[in-house]
């Protein structure tokens, strides 16, 4: 018998992409563990990867639809006949200059991954399967501080000394997709002597562990940060020798007149916080060695743009940009570029999937990946013609899901789809493949090649890390990348003129002295050594034209809304119907839910009734109910503007009595393990682009915690 071997891989249950360490025996994996080598930590959602491995749910072979779209009828074909169908068609909607009009719905896990180069070379367009949470805040970053997508990097907790300060804005750092490490480094900082505050209308996990709990109106981050920054840049009390070095000459001028009637009292009408809690944090923070923010999760706001501007005016005036504890800004890998290097397409003057008309009206408003709602508008307009989602499902995870799967059966007048190729890769049937014209099998993260250097990515410190096969895959699944660059060849030959990923890999890990196999001999991980800090310092600036911090977007000053600087208003959603739709809906993340897929929704560990998540009952303040005549379990009409669904009421004090909370990432109806489970869509409330193309387009965010809702019993 063979003995167990530990092999080191990274997770992929969720965006996160930990480094973890999977033990094999006998050909069949077994566990999964945190790197020790690395951060060390695995989640539930990783640990549970076993179970995902070996569903009986599985895909092995590729399929064609035959019957409707939407059906869920198909027939087995081979992949000599799948991929003919793909050059042909991909081909010739290249053939007949309409190359943009491609668009592939995934995560890219780094940044020259072979998918991107495959649309850089064919001319198509990236659309994130997840950047609708955090797409405003990138950009927000980039205005103000330049350089690269600063993605997903939270503070570096780890590194917070001190007196430091952690600020969680609606972030559910111990519970959301995140590093699995992150709990642990905030804890050990709180026992050092850190300070812990959290925003959230609901006491989270982290609010029973924070020293400070602010239960904020949704919405309200906005006018609260201001509110903080009027009362820091009024009273001296910003870090005035940071802000004389490295704000953009004339900006914090603008910003004085700007925030001058931003008082804590006007600021704390709108978030519904006393004036006297903006205040004490504020000097809280001012007096702290450093001042950390985390929100990525938590920016899904009709306003996210307005946020993600006060978020960095207030880390510039603290002096809390890449320092211990503060905001750090990407480390870059220095990987070698594959000749010769696609330069893309011009996708501002192709479309950009904005071709109706509202395209000048939001041609300021871009967010690198765009969102997936955007589809369905792209559909109707005819700025969409194949759509190719991988590790994705937005027939059921995205807001508007109804309006896209209404988009992808539209017809012209002859009876033509207006979609002409939906492609589907994904491990098990999904609400996306059943109305994909092709469901290719992929292979899992326990399968495939990997190489992981994405510059704006969780895990501090990886620099790179190697996602590599410890199982054999079933049947004929091939990874997506594999598919991709075969597509390449066939194509656009002069880009793909290596064997295969790994040979693409080996070339880009070669200006570091490193290859495939080098990279598995050192245990899957190479590292710098540091994350470092200060670096504008030695780079003699930012990465903005300026070289400085751009406090006043002058380019947004004549945008519709008008957005040099943040505006404090809650999201316009509080505007429609106040008065028949009086609660706010608060979707809120789990430690068991990716929501990008089917990889955690159809995982019995993961929806297990007694270990797991199984449903995600209404939650409602018990006075509210009582007030209405509502009793814990009571089976209600959840209703807003947009949509409507049933749910059963869950009681309890830790909500806002304003708010309803709604667990996110429920309601697939694909598979075993999710059929018998029990749940809901809380995209079906959430008003969307796809049908309204309003203000979430413009101000880059979605309303998940800001929606205006009703029940009835």
């Amino acid at each position: 018998m063979e003995k167990s071997k530990w092999i080191p891989t990274a997770c992929y249950q969720c965006k996160a992409e930990c480094a973890i360490i999977a033990r094999v025996e006998n050909g069949v994996l077994k566990e999964v563990r945190g790197n020790p080598k690395a951060r060390g930590k695995a989640c539930v959602k990783g640990m549970a990867g076993v179970s995902l491995e070996y569903s009986p749910d599985r895909l092995t072979h590729p399929l064609k639809r035959v019957g409707k779209r939407g059906e869920g009828k198909f027939e087995r074909i081979s992949w000599n006949e799948a991929m003919d169908i793909l050059e042909k068609k991909i081909g010739g909607l290249r053939a007949r200059g309409e190359a943009h009009k491609l668009t592939a719905n995934f995560f890219p896990h780094s940044i020259t991954d072979p998918k991107w180069r495959f649309l850089n070379a064919y001319g198509g367009f990236i659309n994130t399967a997840l950047p609708h949470c955090d797409s405003a805040k990138i950009v927000g970053f980039i205005r103000t501080m330049g350089g690269v997508p600063n993605h997903h990097i939270p503070p570096a907790w780890f590194a917070v000394p001190k007196g430091g300060i952690m600020i969680l804005s609606g972030r559910r750092a111990f519970g959301g997709l995140e590093d699995a490490s992150v709990p642990r480094d905030i804890l050990d900082a709180r026992d050092r002597g850190a300070k812990l505050v959290v925003l959230d209308p609901m006491f989270t996990p982290e609010a029973a562990k924070a020293d400070w709990w602010i239960p904020i109106k949704p919405s309200g981050d906005t006018a609260f940060f201001l509110g903080m920054i009027h009362h820091l840049v009024m009273n001296g009390l910003y870090d005035r020798a940071f802000v004389e070095r490295w704000v953009r000459e004339g900006d914090f001028e603008k910003l004085k007149v700007y925030i001058a009637d931003k008082t804590p009292e006007r600021m704390a009408a709108i978030c519904d916080v006393p004036a006297g809690t903006i205040v004490d944090l504020a000097e809280e923070c001012a007096r702290a060695p450093s001042v950390g923010v985390d929100s990525f999760k938590g920016i899904m706001l009709g306003n996210a743009m307005d946020f993600a501007h006060a978020w960095n005016i207030f880390l510039v005036v603290t002096g809390n940009v890449d320092n211990p504890g503060g905001q750090p800004l990407p480390d870059l890998t220095p990987m070698s570029p594959v000749e010769p290097v696609p330069a893309g397409p011009n996708l501002h003057e192709l479309g950009w999937h904005r071709t109706g008309p509202d395209r000048d009206r939001f041609a300021k408003y871009s967010f690198i990946m765009e969102p997936t709602w955007y589809e369905a508008q792209a559909i109707k307009d005819g700025g969409l013609k194949i759509l190719i989602t991988a590790e994705s499902n937005p027939a059921l995870t995205e807001m508007g899901q109804q309006e896209w799967q209404r988009a992808v059966c539209m017809t012209d007048g002859k009876g033509e789809p207006l979609l002409e190729l939906l492609v589907c890769f994904e491990i098990m049937m999904s609400e996306t493949a059943k109305y994909a014209d092709l469901v290719l099998p992929d292979k899992s993260y326990f399968e495939r090649w990997e190489l992981l250097y994405m510059p704006w990515w969780y895990n501090f410190g990886h620099g790179i890390a190697l996602r590599q096969p410890v199982v054999e895959p079933p049947g004929e699944c091939r990874h997506s990348n594999e598919v991709f660059i075969e597509l390449g060849k066939r194509i656009v030959p002069e880009y793909f003129r290596f064997e295969n990923d790994i040979a693409y890999y080996d070339i880009q890990l070669k200006g570091l002295g490193l290859s495939v196999r080098k990279l598995q001999e050192i245990g899957g991980l190479w590292s710098p050594g540091t994350m470092g800090f200060r670096k504008y310092e030695k780079a003699g600036g930012f990465g903005t034209p300026s070289g400085k911090l751009h406090l006043w977007w002058e380019d947004l000053e004549e945008a519709p809304w008008n957005q040099a600087f943040p505006r404090p208003e809650l999201a316009p959603e509080y505007e429609v119907n106040a008065k028949e739709f009086p609660f706010i809906l608060v979707s809120y993340r789990t430690i068991y839910h990716s929501g990008s897929g089917q990889w955690t929704h159809n995982n019995p560990q993961l929806r297990d009734r007694v270990s797991g998540f199984f449903e995600n009952p209404l939650l409602i303040h018990s006075g509210t109910a009582a007030k209405m005549g509502l009793s814990d379990g009571d089976l209600v009409t959840l209703e807003s503007p947009s949509g409507s669904i049933r749910v059963r009421l869950k009681l309890t004090e830790t909500i806002r009595p304003d708010c309803l909370g709604l667990g996110h990432g429920f309601g697939s109806t694909v598979g075993r393990v999710a059929v018998m489970g029990e749940g809901v869509s809380n995209n079906i409330l959430i008003p969307d682009a796809g049908s309204t193309l309003e203000w979430q387009d413009v101000v880059g965010g979605e309303s998940h915690v800001s929606t205006r809702v009703r029940i009835a019993k």
